[in-house]
């Protein structure tokens, strides 16, 4: 499955750009401003958002502060897309959280690059937090089956201790079948809950 990326700019040639040098490689979704690209943000959660500064109403920086504002995008990684490239202007963005500049006119291979960049860490970050809880899962499966163990393993050892000690008193007829037959049964319910948490 393609990652997806999310371009917010008013600039019909700059949505037409970038769209010729990622759609390829990724799925694209694109807003004409700063409110219908926090919407699509929230509903498709896009692995990453190329956002432009300049644009009427609502700013990239104000666009990039609700993304980040919100529970639902404040993870995605924001790439500013943008003509303004004074320090000043990338410290700001920075602080507001953006991951990275891209700056216009575009260079097509560095475009492609930042983006795969973002990409690769963002599935790194998911590789990570996979793994962990597989591992946090398997923890936990321990966890219940040694409880589990134990909670079964004990009862039944006593059973079988007490019907051991009752056949060593009680050797008549009928009280000694009985013990035998729960001894048998023991044995065999045991052997079961073993077979049970080994395969478990």
């Amino acid at each position: 499955m393609k990652n997806s990326v999310l371009i917010i700019d008013d600039d019909d040639v700059n949505i037409a750009a970038l769209n010729h040098i990622l759609s390829s490689d990724y799925t694209l979704y694109t807003a004409k401003n700063g409110m219908e690209g926090i919407e699509l943000a929230e509903k498709n959660l896009p692995d990453i958002i190329l956002l432009d500064i300049i644009m009427p109403e609502m700013d990239g920086h104000a666009v990039l502060s609700a993304l980040k504002s919100s529970e639902k995008t404040k993870n995605i990684p924001v790439i500013f897309v943008t003509a303004l490239s004074t320090a000043n202007e990338e410290e700001k963005g920075l602080a507001l959280g953006a991951s990275d500049y891209i700056t216009k006119p575009f260079i097509y291979p560095i475009v492609k690059l930042r983006v795969q960049n973002q990409i690769k860490i963002i599935n790194q970050m998911r590789l990570i937090i996979e793994k962990e809880l597989v591992e946090k899962s398997n923890r936990t499966k321990f966890e219940f089956f040694s409880k589990m163990s134990h909670e079964m393993l004990t009862p039944m050892n006593a059973i079988l201790g007490i019907t051991h000690i009752l056949k060593r008193s009680h050797t008549t007829g009928e009280t000694k079948e009985g013990l035998d037959e729960i001894e048998k049964a023991s044995q065999s319910l045991l052997g079961f809950i073993h077979e049970l948490l080994e395969m478990s």
